[in-house]
């Protein structure tokens, strides 16, 4: 038997996988990665005191609408990603979009009260932003592990980009975990750093995509 004969033989028994399957496999790392992230949050941290203030709980709520933007719109990106032939025709920069308006309304809010920036910035203590940004990275291990375990499922071509983005949503659903447990309730603050802490976990994606995501 020849070459040509057996590549034949072996082509006619390839069935097409379904765009069902793969978007139930991205649904299901997403849901996965979610549970384990705030499980996560529960025995090492905690919520924050008081959860059932009204007040707390709206900014809970800010802070959770920030963070479900930029794994709804990732995940969006992730899904078409997964697929080859369809990643040209992705407009990838919408995956930026959360980020610039949360900046917008941040830069917004600190125009109308110039002497509070320092404070707004801040956060409730002086090392809010550094832990903000820690535990968001820890919180998203989890999650990126098992979005780029989702995206190997597929065959995803641009394996840095995807790898990014999977980073991307793997830190909104860490910044979606410490949401609950965050104590700066500040637009400016949610803007900042929480965006630092979801990009830090897109450059280390973008550098474990080439290496993991490879067919």
């Amino acid at each position: 038997m020849n070459t040509d004969r057996l590549i034949d033989m072996l082509s006619a028994e390839l069935e097409a996988v379904g765009n069902g399957r793969l978007g139930k496999t991205l649904i299901l790392a997403l849901v996965t990665g979610g549970a384990i992230a705030f499980a996560l949050m529960l025995v090492t941290v905690g919520p924050r005191p008081n959860l059932e203030s009204a007040a707390r709980i709206e900014w809970i709520a800010v802070k959770l609408l920030f963070a479900l933007s930029v794994i709804g719109t990732g995940a969006l990106l992730l899904n078409r990603s997964m697929r080859p032939g369809l990643e040209d025709g992705t407009n990838w920069p919408l995956v930026f979009f959360p980020f610039l308006a949360a900046l917008a309304v941040a830069l917004a809010v600190l125009l109308g009260q110039p002497q509070a920036w320092a404070a707004m910035l801040r956060g409730a203590t002086t090392i809010s932003s550094i832990r903000c940004m820690l535990l968001i990275v820890f919180f998203a291990a989890i999650p990126m592990a098992a979005v780029i375990y989702a995206l190997r499922r597929g065959a995803p071509t641009r394996l840095k980009l995807g790898g990014g983005i999977a980073g991307i949503v793997g830190g909104g659903i860490g910044a979606a975990a410490y949401a609950f447990n965050c104590t700066s309730d500040t637009i400016p603050f949610i803007a900042i750093w929480y965006s630092a802490a979801i990009l830090i976990c897109a450059v280390i994606g973008s550098q474990l995509g080439p290496r993991v995501l490879r067919w």
